[in-house]
């Protein structure tokens, strides 16, 4: 990051709208805590679910910690251990990685495998164990479909969600991330870079599920090192 986007979030890290998204997480995590007995952190490695997952950290330091694995096809193995590293940076006791055999047998054509069993089949199985509240990183103002699903309520799976930071800016992300000192994925760099910090966001790499989004032609400028084959 460069010095003039940091001292741009650190003084919008000063601001009464910053101080009033912090509260907000605060509150929503608060209450949802209230009414749980065995809640977790859904970890993508993003900066949205970093900086929840730090704030979350704060109240429930012995929260477990949950990432979805894609695969060395979708995500480079120097990138996923970059991005697992990060929970125990940010002083997280247990971290759990998920996975799915499908992404190492379809290679680039697995397609839904989260669903069928992340979704499908491994949230049920949680549930079952006693989880009964995730925490994710979902803003409204990422998505028209984000703010719907957040204003219906509409989770997914059996096990109910809170969204610490549903009301938060890109602003408020990236100052919180500033202010506090938290380590983030270094692909988010090269890519605010190219299409600006409020725009960037990290996803799986050279996924057809997001070439409308234009990943397609971000994967193939910046990072060519992994597009002919996985790592």
């Amino acid at each position: 990051m460069t010095p003039s986007w940091r001292d741009l979030f650190l003084q919008h890290a000063q601001t009464p709208e910053y101080r009033a998204a912090l509260e907000d997480a605060d509150d929503l995590i608060s209450r949802a805590i209230d009414g749980s007995q065995r809640p977790y952190v859904a970890f993508s490695g993003g900066k949205d679910s970093t900086a929840m997952l730090h704030i979350v950290l704060q109240s429930l330091p012995d929260c477990e910690v949950l990432h979805w694995d894609y695969g060395r096809y979708y995500i480079p193995r120097e990138l996923h251990a970059e991005l697992i590293a990060i929970p125990e940076r940010l002083g997280a006791r247990s971290l759990r990685v998920e996975t799915s055999a499908e992404y190492e047998r379809l290679g680039y054509s697995a397609q839904n495998v989260l669903g069928r069993e992340m979704i499908g089949n491994l949230l049920p199985a949680m549930a079952a164990d006693g989880f009964d509240l995730t925490f994710v990183g979902l803003r409204r103002q990422e998505s028209t479909k984000r703010r719907l699903r957040i204003d219906a309520k509409r989770q997914v799976g059996p096990i109910a969600e809170c969204w610490p930071l549903q009301n938060w800016t890109w602003q408020d992300v990236w100052a919180y991330i500033v202010a506090e000192d938290i380590p983030y994925l270094s692909i988010y760099d090269e890519r605010c870079e190219l299409v600006g910090y409020d725009r960037a966001r990290f996803t799986t790499l050279f996924d057809p599920e997001f070439y409308a989004m234009g990943s397609e032609g971000v994967d193939n400028v910046l990072h060519w090192k992994w597009r002919n084959g996985p790592r």
